[in-house]
């Protein structure tokens, strides 16, 4: 199968640990089927790399597979119901670029809108399907603005078919009125091999960690919607009855915000702000932690705890979206979302109660997956054109039937 993938949540060279997971679904596609990927990287990134005369390659090839990366003009904050006209606008030369030797099957975009909006249009030039996957915040975030949501809404009415990664998001959209048909879940896979359970002195050891208290780890973005102010307001709480360490990996602009906080909050020496980290570097940090935490506002099955159950680390994070779909108690324990009381409880009780770690559920591997996305993918298309047979066997017999 030929397949274009149209998504901004995608590893550029301005942002290499973005979107890791779809750069992994690709490559685990492997050589049966052939994929090309346009990742549009956003203007203020590439205006920036400009000015500190930073290069970057707009097209590349990446472990054999072709990716190209133009800018995405879009208006700030403004306009937002017209960000898949400027998605579009923004990628017509990648696109015409592109299409002069590929012919693919399919066309699929990651996040409803703009990028959704974006492979449609592609899809509907070549008369081929168009699939969306949605992440989470694109339908749970994004769908409740009324300009906003009535594009998203739009995008999942036209494609052929969409994909969710979690049964949460499946019946978010079932609320949208979707067919429920239309719809496949698909969880995202994890690399098996790379994360697994390891000696947790020889991941600390590897990674600097010489503490003798326990380890909380967070990874993601440093942004509004992952609760990272409920985080360490909980971590405050927990303080004063549990001895920890919160390592923050990943980097973003709240980075600055959140040290001022740290030391309003008294814990700056408990906090340690490790900044972004390779997605290869990961599996020694899940290693090396005693417990996973998220404290997001919206989520759908966030990969971070995908992989950190393939680690054998529990997880403490909020009921929300995919997670409970995926938590294993008493290993994992869910809370509230945004209560930083309730996740300090947590917290404190899940370090007074160690152990190892037997699982119900457990993640599925990459190959796993990308195959089940294929199968939506085959299924599909022979779909699509199974339709358009009949559509022109109906043609010929009115044609037929009119000329006799």
């Amino acid at each position: 199968m030929k397949l274009l993938l149209v998504t901004t949540v995608f590893p550029s060279p301005l942002q290499p640990q973005r979107g890791a997971f779809n750069f992994e679904m690709v490559r685990a596609f492997g050589p049966a089927h052939e994929v090309r990927v346009i990742a549009p990287v956003a203007w203020p990134g590439a205006l920036r790399a400009r000015w500190q005369r930073l290069r970057w390659d707009s097209a590349r090839r990446v472990d054999g597979i072709d990716v190209r990366h133009p800018v995405y003009f879009y208006t700030p904050r403004a306009l937002r119901t017209h960000y898949g006209a400027f998605f579009r606008w923004s990628i017509r030369a990648a696109v015409d670029d592109i299409l002069q030797g590929f012919a693919p099957d399919v066309v699929v975009g990651y996040w409803a809108h703009p990028d959704g909006h974006a492979a449609l249009t592609v899809a509907r030039r070549l008369g081929v399907p168009g699939i969306v996957m949605v992440g989470g915040s694109d339908i749970l975030l994004l769908g409740r603005d009324a300009g906003r949501g009535s594009m998203i809404r739009q995008v999942l009415e036209d494609a052929d078919a969409i994909v969710t990664v979690s049964d949460d998001l499946k019946r978010a959209l079932n609320r949208w009125a979707i067919p429920p048909a239309k719809v496949h879940v698909v969880y995202r896979g994890v690399d098996l091999a790379r994360f697994a359970p390891g000696s947790q002195a020889e991941a600390r050891r590897r990674l600097g960690i010489d503490r003798t208290g326990a380890v909380l780890l967070y990874v993601g973005h440093l942004v509004a919607v992952k609760g990272l102010d409920v985080l360490l307001a909980a971590c405050a709480r927990a303080a004063e009855r549990a001895d920890f360490h919160l390592y923050l990996v990943g980097d973003g602009p709240m980075k600055a915000a959140l040290q001022r906080a740290c030391t309003e909050l008294r814990i700056a020496d408990r906090v340690t702000f490790v900044g972004a980290v390779s997605h290869a570097a990961l599996p020694d940090w899940y290693r090396a932690a005693d417990r996973t935490v998220l404290s997001s506002r919206s989520e759908g099955v966030p990969n971070v705890l995908l992989e950190s159950a393939a680690s054998g680390t529990p997880f403490i994070a909020p009921r929300i979206g995919g997670i409970p779909e995926i938590a294993d108690p008493p290993a994992d324990r869910l809370v509230p979302p945004g209560d930083p009381v309730a996740l300090a409880d947590a917290i404190v009780a899940s370090l007074s109660t160690p152990g190892s770690v037997h699982r119900q559920f457990k993640p599925i591997s990459l190959q796993e997956s990308a195959r089940q996305l294929i199968d939506v993918l085959s299924s599909t298309t022979t779909q699509a054109r199974r339709a358009r047979m009949t559509a022109a066997s109906v043609r010929a017999a009115q044609s037929e039937g009119a000329s006799s």
